[in-house]
Parts: structure tokens; C-alpha cells; sequence
């Protein structure tokens, strides 16, 4: 439990290497009793929201480590985004997070029901976004118009082909780290059952999905093969890579030429598949 602290103590200091995003603001709340926050930019559209699931390997992360770019993602996108701060592994593994996930949407837009969403997430959190999407689907409840990972996480066997390719290349990453935590959170859960390596899941009758990934990062597989599957499940998938990107390369530096180009791409993506006007 030691290199867990320590870890994450590390991860909330990679997350705030940059300041927060200009005119943006945020309030925090507490939704079906988990602790979320509002990100606010000043010229936010009516009637729509993003929710974010962010990223951290299931173990590390939480509102303050990824607040400094999700408020720059609002900035882009022109949308209120509303942060889940779901509980983590070891101490809750699954499916603790994945519950938090959907118990927030339902309970929200099910108050809420003339507000339109998408839904976003990193890493961890991009595996989370496509589970939230199968539970909910399962469950009958609220579905977003459209979603977004960045380098998802979504196969926690880690054997695909690009950790060997890119084991010299991704500076962040490593098989054995990714081992280590996907076996916190999955606890007694076998880590083939679809909610936890959503790429081996029932991907039908999701949303409209954008995948974005570094060709440098050990997950580059993961991206590949879930648009795959989604495309074969009937989905409208899209799927861009960066070359010599690096793992969730926003986080790292926002501003950056790639991730001021990734940005370009989400509200791009967002615009299309909405249900408001959103003026550039």
C-alpha cells in the first residue's frame, strides 16, 4: 500500500505541471454520494455537458490531478464538464469505480433528462468511459451522444504485440506496472470479463466513439483493437494516432503542437455528434 501512496502522490504533482485554463471556473458537488466537480468555461454552451472519468491505472488520480487539463479541454470543447471521483483499487476494486461512474450519470440525467452529454476519459479512464457506456446500455439508463478516450486502457491482460514494440519507446509505462494494477483492481474478478478489458465486451449499440493514442505508448494496441471491435459491432468509430506521442500526452503538456491539435480534434468530434449549435 506504500507504493500506492507514494504513486499517487507523484501523479497529482505530473498533473498539475501547468496552470489551469483561463476563464474557467469549477465548484465541486457531491452526486449520488460521490465527490465530482463542475468545470465551468465562461462561454459554455446551454444544454449540453461532457462528463470526464480520468485516468490514474485505476489506482492513482482524482479531481486536483486532472483538473489543470480538463479545464482546458472545457476551454476547447466550449462545454461544461462535470469530473467523477470514483473510488480506487486496491482499497475498492472493481467494480467500486465503474458503479460510482454510473451511479453518477443515472442519477444526474435522470434529474436532468433535457440536458445532452458526452462522455470522455483517459487511460484507466478510457476503459472506464466504454464500461459506464455497457452498463448503462445494459441497465436501460441515460446514454450519451457521443464519447472520447485518449489512449484507453481497455484489454488488462497486457499481452498485446505494442508492449514489445514500444518497450524502448514509452517513457511513461511499463508491462510490469500495468500487471501490478490491473491485478488491485480487479481483485477476485477475472480480468477477461468484459466490464473490466471492455475490448473483449458487447460493443453494440454504443455511442458514436473518437480514439486517440500515441504511437509511442505500450497501450497503442489497446486503441487499435477496440476501434476494430466497435467498427465490427457496428459502431461509428474514428481512430487517429500521433506520431511519437507519448501515453495521455496532454497531461503531460498541454500545450504542446500535438495536444493543441488533439483539442482541435475533440471539439471537432463533439460539434458533430452534438445536439446544440456551437459557434467556433
Amino acid at each position: 500500500m506504500e507504493a500506492v501512496i507514494e504513486g499517487r502522490i507523484s501523479f497529482e504533482q505530473i498533473g498539475n505541471n501547468y496552470p489551469k485554463a483561463p476563464n474557467v471556473d469549477f465548484d465541486d458537488i457531491m452526486i449520488n454520494d460521490v465527490s465530482c466537480r463542475w468545470v465551468k468555461p465562461d462561454d459554455a454552451i446551454e444544454n449540453e455537458v461532457l462528463v470526464y472519468i480520468h485516468g490514474g491505472a485505476f489506482i492513482y488520480g482524482s479531481l486536483q490531478s486532472h483538473t489543470a487539463m480538463v479545464t482546458h479541454i472545457a476551454g476547447a470543447l466550449k462545454r461544461r464538464i462535470l469530473m467523477i471521483e470514483y473510488r480506487l483499487a486496491p482499497e475498492h476494486p472493481y467494480p467500486a469505480g465503474l458503479n460510482d461512474c454510473v451511479g453518477v450519470i443515472t442519477k444526474f440525467f435522470a434529474a436532468n433528462s433535457g440536458i445532452e452529454f458526452g462522455i470522455m476519459g483517459d487511460s484507466a479512464g478510457g476503459g472506464l468511459t466504454i464500461a459506464t457506456q455497457i452498463q448503462l446500455r445494459d441497465q436501460g439508463g441515460p446514454m450519451p451522444r457521443y464519447s472520447i478516450v485518449v489512449s484507453p486502457w481497455v484489454d488488462l491482460t497486457c499481452v498485446n504485440e505494442s508492449y514489445n514494440i514500444n518497450k524502448s519507446e514509452d517513457s511513461i509505462l511499463t508491462r510490469e506496472f500495468l500487471q501490478w494494477a490491473a491485478g488491485l483492481y480487479a481483485g477476485n474478478s477475472n480480468i477477461l470479463v468484459g466490464l473490466l478489458s471492455p475490448v473483449k465486451a458487447n460493443l453494440t449499440n454504443l455511442p458514436s466513439t473518437l480514439i486517440v493514442y500515441g504511437t509511442a505508448e505500450i497501450l497503442a494496441d489497446d486503441s487499435i483493437h477496440l476501434h476494430r471491435q466497435l467498427v465490427e459491432a457496428g459502431v461509428d468509430a474514428e481512430l487517429t494516432s500521433f506520431d511519437d506521442e507519448q501515453h495521455v500526452w496532454p497531461f503531460t503538456d498541454i500545450h504542446s503542437t500535438a495536444s493543441q491539435k488533439v483539442l482541435e480534434q475533440f471539439a471537432t468530434f463533439a460539434n458533430k455528434h452534438n445536439g446544440s449549435t456551437v459557434n467556433s
